[in-house]
């Protein structure tokens, strides 16, 4: 009898687990493309009602062949108590796409990796051995945070000289013009399958352990596809300030910082792709150091700062009540 009320008790929060994921996606979708569809607005690149079917079909795309990578960035890295660990994902996954949500609309850029790991690292160590967790993939995935932002200001520079002296040797005007067209789609698509890869990859891999993965991989790319259709307002503000660097300057942040991105996706590791793109951001920025610049490098330290405090608080609050209700 008492095995039977366990399990039903972990079928209903696996149950919630991948409801909650399948918003996470919603969610992420919506907010962290907004950069990729925003450039597209800003410079008119292609009309909208295209801007939003590259941008969905792009994201999909991630969801489906560039998350594979990352089926294991929690699935596998977080064990012990089945039941523990299903509140635990269950739990961490919640609070950091509230604490996401609510931060980057009070405009502190955030991050689901800087939100979901330090809440799980929290409640494994509260869990009493319970609950998991591969520390030393957990202090890799911290280390990224701040490797990536770093070594995406390098790169994007980089790749801006590159691409500057490539376009300035090409004379004819109509042929410039394509190019830096070209330049923006690519950066434009580039974003919205990282976004797919390695965001939502992390939310694949939470649900994981409430559904197969041939089901939960197209229903979160589906859920997050259509979180781009809800991303107008925060893309069109997005979008004009990164078109500030100017249409190369933009795009070479845009896809030097989202290299960066890939090689971690590939390599299974979790990272704060709005971090990246932000040292991307600086990275060109930095050809004259203004006082936008200074934001931006303010933002990221506030987003370090913040993020993870708030996930815990809320992570530790939500632990407490479903161990309280479940009397655990």
């Amino acid at each position: 009898m008492v095995i039977t009320i366990i399990i039903s008790i972990q079928n209903i929060i696996e149950y919630l687990l991948f409801i909650v994921g399948l918003i996470s996606s919603y969610v992420i979708g919506a907010n962290n493309n907004a950069t990729s569809l925003g450039i597209l607005f800003a410079t008119n690149a292609i009309r909208r009602r295209y801007a939003y079917i590259l941008n969905m079909v792009s994201i999909l795309v991630g969801v489906v062949l560039g998350s594979l990578t990352m089926l294991h960035s929690v699935y596998g890295v977080v064990y012990g108590n089945s039941l523990y660990v299903a509140i635990g994902i269950f739990t961490s996954l919640s609070s950091s796409i509230i604490t996401f949500y609510y931060l980057n609309k009070s405009g502190i850029p955030s991050s689901l990796s800087q939100t979901f790991y330090p809440s799980i690292a929290i409640l494994t160590l509260i869990s009493h051995g319970f609950i998991e967790l591969d520390w030393v993939k957990f202090w890799v995935i911290v280390s990224s945070w701040v490797i990536s932002p770093i070594v995406a200001i390098g790169f994007s520079l980089l790749l801006y000289l590159t691409l500057n002296k490539v376009v300035s040797a090409e004379t004819r005007i109509i042929k410039q013009i394509t190019i830096y067209k070209n330049l923006i789609l690519f950066s434009s698509a580039f974003t919205s399958f990282i976004v797919g890869a390695n965001a939502i990859g992390i939310i694949v891999s939470s649900a994981l352990l409430s559904a197969p993965a041939y089901l939960v991989i197209p229903l979160y790319g589906i859920s997050a596809a259509l979180g781009v259709l809800t991303s107008q307002r925060i893309a069109i503000r997005v979008g004009f300030r990164i078109t500030k660097l100017g249409y190369l300057g933009a795009s070479s942040a845009l896809i030097g910082s989202n290299v960066i991105n890939e090689i971690f996706t590939i390599l299974g590791i979790p990272l704060s792709i709005t971090q990246t793109i932000i040292g991307g951001i600086v990275g060109l920025s930095f050809r004259s150091f203004t006082s936008d610049v200074r934001k931006q490098v303010i933002q990221i330290f506030r987003s370090w700062a913040t993020s993870p405090i708030f996930a815990i608080i809320l992570s530790l609050a939500i632990f407490g009540v479903i161990k309280s209700i479940l009397g655990l």
